[in-house]
Order: C-alpha cells, then structure tokens, then sequence
C-alpha cells in the first residue's frame, strides 16, 4: 500500500480477479472501484467521506484542492472490495483536474446542500459533463446532504424525481453532520455500479474492530487480520 505522501495511480474500472493458487483453492473475489466525489464548495463532500471512512465530523471548513481516499475490506468468505474515493475541489475551478477525474472516475457522488438552489444547479452541470465525457451507462448517485437543516430551500420530491425518473441516477438524502444516510450513499453507488456486493457487514465488522488509522506493515510483523479495514489518504497536488 502506498504511504500517506505518496501519489497514487489507481485504476479506474471495476476488476474481478482470481486467485493463481492450485484448483483445488477457492476462488477469492476482488472489486477495486475508482468513486469521484464532486459538488459546489462546502456542500459536505469531505464531511461525507469523513464520516464513512473515519466516523468523523469535520466541524471546521477547509478548501479541498484535491485528496484521494482509500478503503480496503476483507470478509470471511474470501470477497475483497477496495475503495479508491477521490475528493474534488468545489472552489478552485481546474478545467482539465476536473476533465481527467471525469475520465478516469469508475463511478460519481454528486452532492448538494438542500439549503442552497446553486449548489443543485452544480449539480445538473456536472452531471452534464459526466454524460457528454462518457455517454449515460457510467454510475451516478446523486446526495442532498444537510437533510437534518429544518428549513430547507430545495423540497425532496423535486430533487428526487428529478434524478431518480429524468436522470435515472441513484438518489439519497444524507446529513453528513447527525451521520445520517451515509453508508445509504455507497450502498446505492455500489448497487448502481452493480457491485456483487453487501457493504453492510463490511462497514459493521471496520466500526467494530477498527475505529481508527490502521497501521501499515512493513512485511515483519504479523500479517493482517481478516474482518479489518485498512484506510489510506493522501493530497494530489
């Protein structure tokens, strides 16, 4: 695994592989899948990601120019699934970062703040991109976080309509501040990507035994556990 300064370059599609052990093992399924996280600036993209990975609320308002996230599960009947999560700036406005992450991105969260009209507007565009870059088969979940705000500006059955019946996109009201609907939001990626998948023990077994960094081994210590998450992040510059 990389170490948390180093650049990553990680594939893009979904990948199935088999074990190269004699016939007679069993086959160990492994899904690596590239996620695009993008939105307008501060509607919750890093909160979202923070609480998954993490379980961390990030109070405080940083500008993200870019940072990639990874999550690694291992389940006791051999299946593997790694996330890679890629976190996009919604202020700093590189046309071509943002171009690439299109290109290269295996699946997209799109979120916005049901406080705010532009940030829904955000959305559209950027769906839009996503269609003309790479046609409507790719996977898209569309987030309305800040669902825990009483007085909201954008009401659920427009928004939800709008991606579930016009767009055909995955659809989920989250509120990255109560942790609310956030494992919802990569249950539904993973279900629109169809992942043969169930997240749910996955993320049940990393709360339990693994609330924080695991740490990295460099090959003299004990090997892993099974039923652990190993998390990764580093900034791309």
């Amino acid at each position: 695994m990389p170490g948390p300064c180093q650049r990553l370059r990680l594939p893009s599609l979904v990948t199935v592989m088999r074990s190269p052990k004699a016939e007679c093992s069993p086959v160990r399924r492994k899904e690596h899948h590239r996620v695009v996280m993008m939105g307008a600036a501060r509607v919750g993209k890093s909160s979202i990601i923070s609480q998954f990975l993490y379980d961390k609320y990030l109070a405080r308002y940083r500008q993200t120019v870019e940072e990639l996230h990874r999550g690694e599960y291992e389940l006791p009947d051999g299946a593997a699934l790694t996330l890679d999560i890629l976190d996009t700036s919604g202020a700093y406005q590189f046309p071509a970062m943002r171009a690439l992450s299109i290109s290269t991105g295996g699946a997209f969260i799109l979120v916005f703040s049901v406080d705010e009209e532009e940030s829904w507007k955000e959305v559209e565009r950027l769906r839009e991109q996503i269609i003309e870059a790479r046609g409507y088969r790719v996977p898209i979940v569309i987030v309305a976080n800040k669902a825990d705000l009483k007085e909201r500006k954008l009401p659920r059955e427009l928004t939800e309509t709008i991606a579930t019946v016009d767009w055909e996109c995955g659809y989920v009201e989250a509120s990255a501040k109560d942790n609310t609907g956030i494992v919802d939001v990569f249950k539904e990626l993973l279900a629109q990507a169809k992942i043969r998948y169930n997240l749910s023990p996955a993320v049940r077994r990393r709360r339990q035994s693994l609330p924080s960094y695991a740490s990295q081994h460099n090959g003299k210590g004990p090997s892993t556990p099974k039923h652990s998450l190993k998390r990764h992040s580093c900034t791309v510059a």
